[in-house]
């Protein structure tokens, strides 16, 4: 049922209003690498932060065409306005949640010097710990109509019960987004080559002190330009159809009765089922 999932998302795509919020966060990648070399690194942040916080308005209208089935444009609009803030509640949550955890990992972690190394691995397993469990709150926020808290245990509940499909999901996921971003990786590399050859030169000792703003002078105004282009193209493709992918595993599953709740009870002498 999985590949079933990503042929829908497939055919998804054919609707100009499902690659709207793949365009939207492949324009924040560009935008945040020419703001970053003509503005600098502390306005292109910022400018970051507050695009971002728009992104689960257009989420909740590709979620809300995977709902209803109407792949128009007004479906999309209304979906998003709609359920604009069952997405954007949960996700500041999930994002405090992993913060707070992260910082109490680290406490200890940094109190005892151990090293750099250490301090990434944990941050990353942490961080995606607790992702592999809460990744379709949003689809359970829109597609069941849950609520802030309710969506968040929802996806830890489907995943649960789900885990060898999820896994499979994840993983498979993982291979599409890794192919589709090594072949921009390529494209990129390809169209910068000469540039980049002096990256590739540097030691390790020189690495380490490599700055931004060089690496800006290396690439050069129409080299960002180029690079804003590249990993806007890439970016668009990778999320619009993984995001349709999720939404569809999700209804696809959740649909079937294996993510479903199973309720807790016994019969009495007459048949009758009593709920804990």
């Amino acid at each position: 049922m999985v590949s079933a999932s990503l042929h829908s998302a497939i055919a998804l795509l054919r609707s100009p209003a499902a690659w709207i919020p793949g365009l939207f966060l492949g324009g924040i990648a560009a935008a945040f690498v020419i703001t970053q070399y003509y503005l600098g690194l502390f306005i292109a942040e910022r400018l970051l932060v507050i695009l971002l916080v728009l992104m689960p308005l257009f989420m909740a209208g590709v979620l809300t065409m995977v709902h209803s089935g109407d792949h128009g444009f007004h479906s999309f609009l209304y979906g998003g306005v709609a359920g604009y803030f069952r997405i954007l509640l949960p996700s500041l949550l999930i994002l405090f949640a992993i913060i707070i955890t992260i910082m109490l990992i680290l406490i200890p972690l940094m109190a005892l010097g151990l090293g750099g190394t250490v301090l990434i691995f944990s941050v990353l397993t942490c961080s995606l710990s607790i992702l592999f469990f809460t990744l379709f709150y949003d689809t359970a926020a829109l597609l069941e109509g849950k609520q802030v808290f309710e969506s968040i245990r929802r996806s830890v509940e489907f995943v649960i019960r789900t885990t060898h499909s999820c896994v499979v999901f994840y993983l498979t996921s993982l291979v599409i987004g890794g192919a589709i971003w090594f072949g921009t990786l390529l494209v990129w590399i390809a169209s910068l080559y000469e540039r980049l050859i002096p990256v590739s030169t540097l030691t390790p000792e020189e690495m380490q002190v490599f700055t931004l703003e060089q690496f800006n002078a290396l690439l050069g105004p129409d080299g960002i330009l180029i690079t804003s282009l590249v990993f806007f193209a890439g970016i668009a493709l990778v999320f619009s159809l993984l995001y349709a992918f999720k939404a569809y595993f999700y209804r696809d599953y959740a649909s079937t009765g294996e993510g479903d709740p199973r309720l807790q009870g016994e019969y009495d002498s007459k048949g009758r089922y009593y709920k804990y």
